[in-house]
C-alpha cells in the first residue's frame, strides 16, 4: 500500500500522540480507501461468481473502516468534522440547484 508519508519521519520527539495518531488516522484513510479502488478494480477483471462475492463482501468491509475511521478523526478534530458538514451541505446545495 503507497503511503504519502509516514508521520514517524517527522522528528516525533516533538510531536504529542495526539498529533501522530490523528495523522496516522488521516493515513489510515488513505489507505482504506486506497484498498477499495484496487478491489473494486479486482472485481471489474473478474468473470468468477465466487471471486466476485468475496471481493464485494471485502469492499463492504473497507467502507465500514472509512466510516471507523472518520468517526475516530471527528473525535480527535471537531474542525474536520464541521468542514466535512459543510462540504456535504455545499454539494447538496449545488445538486439541487440543478
Amino acid at each position: 500500500m503507497r503511503r504519502f508519508f509516514n508521520i514517524l519521519d517527522f522528528n516525533s520527539q516533538n510531536k504529542t500522540n495526539e498529533f501522530i495518531t490523528l495523522q496516522n488516522t488521516r493515513t489510515d484513510i488513505i489507505g482504506e480507501l486506497e484498498a477499495i479502488i484496487a478491489y473494486e478494480n479486482h472485481l471489474e477483471q473478474t468473470n468468477d461468481i465466487d471471486a466476485q462475492k468475496t471481493i464485494k463482501d471485502i469492499v463492504k468491509e473497507e467502507k465500514l473502516h472509512v466510516g471507523q475511521l472518520f468517526g475516530l478523526l471527528f473525535k480527535l478534530d471537531p474542525e474536520s468534522k464541521s468542514q466535512f458538514e459543510k462540504g456535504i451541505k455545499e454539494f447538496e446545495d449545488i445538486k439541487n440547484k440543478g
